[in-house]
């Protein structure tokens, strides 16, 4: 009788291994492959929540047990303090609880402008971004004599984080990144015309390329929350996220999309927050006033500063419009348009260029305000970013109006496009 050839586990793994090592090297190197297929589409960088209670990501809620809220309390009264000193008064404390509020949209930014002014450096001195933009949204709600099955309230919070450094880079790396970039802000703000004059060539490679990592890592992890099973084409334009079209993935995808905030958010890495509000009443075109706020992080804290419009030339304070500027329809704040009667020739021609002082000027100065090739943030009023929705008492940007689909505003739009063409540039860089 032929002896049965007899395998010992030193001997199946000897055999195993190889060929296991082997298979995921393959399947490894497979879904590399399919990473770098795909490419980052509008729906990546614009991510669009449904305004629906059942399935949403809460400002209470939390990442894991113990863990911060993601809309902390404190920061909710901050904004509610401030505005008790305008006329929006308690509106927003006594209209809307800590439970109401809803993140119902964010942007995933590869590389957000450091400085004030436009320009060649504006791509090279960035840092990836992720901005949540917050609304309260109330269910069941009684408009008139009609019950909506949902109804976002005229006001919104804005959150802008830093991406952490501790994305695609080592502890080390991620301490050399976080000196890199506070080296070039410090160069921007004393210097915000000339800021490499102030920086050694070796230090901006070097920030570049550790900037560059951090992005990339962004990207992917951007990447990583589109179901399986969607293409590119279905993230091409900037609309709702294609997984809620599909009751089995909706679920799958907030969970996913709730980790991505965990841990890319972190209160560390909260740098700025602004805010919009109408007055008590949820009657935009009757009470024709919005007030905008903003906040700074100061020594560690958050704290309300004055908004003021930068020049686009020289980095100057064109005008201080204080800590709640509000704006109307048909024109932004009155201490603007008095200032211009006043202020010298050269300062009040810039600021008409880049500023909505008519709803006449609509179509001649989109492009000078909704283009940050043109006018970055700092340059231009909040009023006039939020002006150049179809209807005229929209004012939201990534955010809803009433029971209406979201609002997605040119300046959205336009700043989508320039973060693809950079990531375009990115990619060249590589090959």
């Amino acid at each position: 009788m032929p002896q049965r050839n007899r395998f010992y586990p030193a001997q199946i793994l000897t055999m195993i291994i190889p060929a296991l090592t082997g298979f995921l090297a393959i399947f490894a190197s497979t879904i590399q492959a399919r990473a770098a297929d795909r490419k980052i589409q509008n729906s990546d960088l614009a991510i669009i929540l449904p305004a629906q209670k059942n399935l949403r990501i809460a400002a209470l809620d939390v990442a894991s047990p113990g863990k911060q809220t993601f809309l902390s309390e404190d920061l909710l009264q901050l904004v509610e303090k401030s505005y008790e000193e305008t006329s929006v008064g308690d509106a927003m404390a006594r209209e809307n609880s800590h439970s109401d509020w809803t993140l119902v949209s964010l942007r995933v930014v590869p590389c957000s402008p450091l400085g004030v002014i436009p320009g060649p450096e504006t791509n090279l001195l960035c840092w990836p971004e992720i901005r949540l933009v917050w609304q309260p949204i109330l269910k069941d709600f009684r408009r008139y004599a009609v019950i909506l099955n949902w109804f976002a309230d005229d006001r919104a919070i804005h959150a802008l984080y830093d991406a952490p450094t501790s994305l695609g880079l080592t502890t080390q790396q991620a301490q050399r990144a976080e000196s890199l970039l506070s080296k070039v802000r410090m160069a921007l703000a004393k210097s915000p015309v000339k800021p490499l004059s102030l920086l050694s060539e070796s230090d901006v490679n070097e920030f570049v390329k550790l900037r560059d990592s951090v992005s990339d890592a962004l990207m992917e992890k951007a990447l990583s929350l589109r179901a399986a099973n969607l293409t590119d084409s279905a993230y091409a334009k900037t609309l709702e996220r294609p997984e809620f079209n599909n009751s089995n993935e909706a679920p799958l995808f907030i969970n996913r999309l709730k980790a991505f905030v965990a841990s890319t958010t972190s209160t560390s890495g909260l740098k700025e927050m602004t805010s919009f509000s109408l007055p008590e009443g949820r009657e935009p075109p009757q009470a024709d006033e919005w007030v905008f706020l903003k906040y700074l992080k100061q020594n560690g804290r958050m704290n309300q500063v004055e908004i003021q419009v930068i020049s686009a030339l020289d980095g100057r304070v064109l005008i201080n419009l204080g800590k709640s500027p509000k704006a109307s329809q048909l024109r932004d704040d009155p201490q603007l348009h008095t200032a211009l009667e006043t202020m010298n020739a050269a300062d009040a021609e810039e600021i008409k260029k880049r500023v909505l002082l008519s709803p006449q000027d609509l179509g001649s100065k989109k492009i000078a305000i909704t283009d940050r090739a043109v006018s970055l943030v700092p340059n231009t009023t909040c009023a006039s970013c939020h002006k150049f929705n179809s209807l005229r008492f929209d004012f939201h940007s990534l955010s809803y109006l009433e029971d209406r689909t979201i609002s997605i505003s040119p300046r959205v739009e336009t700043d989508i496009l320039r973060d693809l063409q950079w990531l375009q540039l990115r990619s060249q860089r590589q090959e």
